[in-house]
Parts: structure tokens; sequence; C-alpha cells
């Protein structure tokens, strides 16, 4: 049960492409497409997860245009600083 749940046979290639295909759904709250941001994010080792500027690359390319050009003026250094 707790390895169904919790255990990560995807290689960082496969998350790379996940982070890249992922967008925000219409009506989707921000905090929402955070949550499930970080939950693909987080599946990388320590080793494997992309760099900070590369992160913030994935996460703005998934935002709506009007979304993303805010965040990218208020950019901040790491995602968890926003």
């Amino acid at each position: 049960m707790f390895l169904e749940n919790f255990a990560n046979d995807k290689t960082p290639n496969m998350l790379r492409k996940e982070l890249g295909s992922i967008r925000m759904e219409g009506k989707e709250k921000v905090k929402d497409f955070n949550q499930r941001f970080m939950r693909i994010f987080n599946k990388f080792s320590v080793d494997t997860k992309p760099h900070n500027s590369i992160t913030v690359d994935y996460y703005t390319s998934a935002l709506p245009t009007t979304i993303a050009q805010f965040f990218k003026r208020v950019a901040k250094p790491t995602l968890l600083e926003s």
C-alpha cells in the first residue's frame, strides 16, 4: 500500500517531460496548480532536480500568458520565495 502511493518509478527524463507538459487549467486556482506542479517537482531526487532557472521556466510556461507576464516581472530566485 505505501509503495503504491509513494514509490517513484519515473526516470528524471520522464519527470522533466511531465513538468514540460503540465498546464494550468482554465478555472484552476493558482494554489491548486502550485500543488500539482510541486507534486511532480518533489519526485525528483536531489541529484536530478532541474536548476532553479529551468524550474522557473517550466513553471511560467505552464501558466496562462497574463499570469506568466506578471510572475516574470516580480520573479524571485526560487519558487520557495514566491
